[in-house]
């Protein structure tokens, strides 16, 4: 059983802080981009952390490697296997290396044959990104970058906002944060 635990996501209280980035990007701009597609019953969170999906999909299924997290399926989704319409990868490539996102797609590809949607932040601004995320090790990612190791997709949602110093505040326990520019797109499989 995989028993990776990152302790900058904080566990339970992932994504759950009050700045105005993270509003952003884990509620305000989900339940747009949710909003664009249909949900069947059968759905999975790939990386679904501690289940924030869940207001908004209350049947769907997290599946994460973070212990900490409490997902509903504790496993690597590099690996996983299952039975779902629908599948959403939701801010989960920055903590993929390339050749980890392309061995992902591929496993989902053996045998999901329904829809995928990746809602995923962008930093052509890579300098300020890396400069930010300090006590966190991630690979971070142009749109260009993104785009490229993505299957065959529509871009169904694009929104640039401010990466703020509360957030980094809040994510990382950092008061030296900078605010720099990111963009948020979805992506449709």
């Amino acid at each position: 059983m995989p028993k990776k635990i990152y302790k900058e996501d904080k566990g339970v209280n992932f994504g759950q802080w009050s700045d105005k980035t993270s509003r952003f990007i884990y509620l305000d701009s989900v339940k747009v981009i949710l909003s664009k597609i249909k949900i069947p019953k059968k759905t999975a969170d790939y990386g679904g952390a501690n289940g924030i999906l869940k207001q908004f999909i209350p049947n769907i299924i997290s599946v994460d490697i973070d212990i900490t997290k409490n997902p509903d399926i504790l496993d690597n989704i590099l690996t996983h296997k299952g039975d779902y319409d629908l599948i959403i990868i939701r801010f989960v490539l920055h903590y993929l290396n390339d050749y980890e996102v392309l061995k992902l797609f591929k496993n989902i590809e053996s045998y999901h044959k329904g829809k995928i949607l990746v809602i995923q932040f962008c930093n052509n601004d890579l300098k300020s990104k890396y400069e930010n995320s300090i006590n966190e090790f991630k690979y971070f990612r142009t749109e260009s970058q993104l785009f490229k190791l993505l299957p065959k997709c529509e871009k169904i949602y694009s929104k640039k906002y401010i990466c703020t110093r509360e957030f980094y505040k809040n994510r990382l326990d950092i008061c030296t944060g900078i605010e720099h520019k990111e963009i948020l797109n979805a992506y449709y499989i």
